[in-house]
């Protein structure tokens, strides 16, 4: 598979652009939000987590439907108009005061993100090259590294964390963006002719019988849940527990180096990944977040904990590097959006995760680290058996359609 430079053209330009611009006014006021409501607002823990969690439960139930309006609707009137309301949405934030309004917004947040993501993908897929789709997806997800690094430390020079301007400043760019791809996208065509378009029913019942996409969505949803461990129990444990020093310090440069590693070593390592089976790197990655969650509760020595960093890094980093190229793959032109969209379920391991994974700590107590790593990482590691049927599944499907063409061409021959 080709690394070498892609074909730009300006719309690939603008959804990578774009994708950075919103991603860091995103990481610049979201994360404060929960701030924001218990010190500001007054809101109790339950009711922050409440808001927090609606977002992520309305990105997962309204996946389907997204990825079904990406096919159905045209890719460049999603990505003008949802954008727009999205926008609109997040301004509202500044006005916002009641527990419901939160709850409201948050959720439109949600249901916006939805409806965006997959057409969003699918139109990197439409205007990229076959050969330059993994070196294009793995910009994307620079870019969105590359705000998430931004943006909490603008919020931070202008000192924002206490205020909810920030949502203004997030909503006027995704109001800009949406503008801006009005003109960038108005001559896009569909991949897909009108009258190829398949209807939701359709959608899912091509889904239903494609085992080898449902078996690495569930198998990609247990290596979320372990990642979901680094910002709920991992920090609990490393800022709580007797055998750490300077927890909370310790934490944050855990955060800034897990940061660094990714965005240093993102293009290295997916040149060398580049000829890797797809379903090999995703195995990959689960096995590496399953074995430094092990080795976090089994050691709290310094050079231990960076050895933990790098290979949870490195696991984040080829889900990352790998996921949406094989979704991409996987996927007809027709059913492209529908199976970008359903493949954010995986994240009911990211809203699972952190439940579980607290309770653990919560059962068992801080200073029993290596009874609940052992348990996460069991859970985590549980997903390689279904990326592995995946792979088998595909190898077999890959044999059997060649078998069929091979007897074809000698039949016509």
């Amino acid at each position: 598979m080709s690394m070498g430079k892609p074909k730009w053209n300006s719309k690939i330009v603008t959804i990578l652009m774009g994708t950075f611009c919103t991603r860091t006014a995103l990481f610049m006021s979201m994360p404060y939000l929960a701030v924001f409501l218990t010190g500001q607002k007054q809101f109790s823990v339950e009711l922050t987590g409440y808001v927090l969690g609606i977002n992520p439960l309305v990105n997962v139930l309204f996946s389907g439907l997204g990825g079904a309006l990406a096919d159905k609707l045209s890719a460049k009137a999603v990505l003008r108009w949802v954008p727009i309301f999205w926008g609109i949405f997040f301004s509202f934030f500044y006005a916002a005061d009641t527990f419901w309004q939160f709850m409201l917004l948050n959720g439109l947040n949600g249901l916006c993100y939805s409806l965006f993501e997959p057409a969003s993908k699918k139109a990197l897929s439409l205007e990229t090259a076959q050969e330059d789709r993994i070196t294009v997806y793995n910009l994307r997800y620079a870019a969105i590294n590359l705000g998430a690094f931004a943006g909490p430390m603008l919020s931070v020079l202008f000192n924002m964390k206490t205020t909810m301007f920030p949502y203004v400043i997030l909503g006027a760019v995704y109001i800009l963006y949406g503008i801006s791809t009005a003109f960038i996208f108005r001559d896009m065509k569909e991949s897909v002719p009108a009258e190829n378009h398949v209807s939701l029913l359709q959608g899912f019942s091509v889904i239903r019988k494609d085992s080898v996409y449902l078996l690495l969505l569930i198998g990609m949803s247990f290596s979320f849940f372990g990642y979901a461990q680094f910002n709920a129990t991992v920090s609990q444990y490393v800022s709580s527990a007797s055998v750490f020093t300077g927890g909370i310090h310790l934490y944050s440069m855990l955060l800034s180096m897990n940061a660094v590693i990714v965005l240093a070593a993102q293009f290295f390592v997916v040149k060398r990944i580049s000829t890797w089976n797809p379903f090999s790197v995703i195995l990959l990655s689960n096995l590496l977040i399953g074995g430094s969650l092990l080795l976090l509760g089994l050691v709290a020595t310094f050079p231990l904990l960076l050895v933990f960093i790098v290979l949870f890094s490195l696991g984040e980093l080829l889900i990352g590097a790998r996921f949406d190229t094989l979704i991409d793959e996987l996927s007809a032109p027709e059913t492209k959006g529908m199976y970008f969209g359903l493949s954010e379920t995986v994240k009911t391991g990211s809203i699972l995760g952190p439940i579980i994974g607290t309770f653990l700590l919560g059962r068992f107590g801080v200073e029993a680290g290596g009874l609940v790593f052992t348990l996460l990482c069991g859970i985590t590691l549980a997903g390689s058996v279904f990326i592995g049927l995946a792979k088998s599944r595909y190898r077999a499907s890959a044999r059997t359609n060649a078998c069929v063409s091979v007897h074809h061409r000698k039949k016509t021959a």
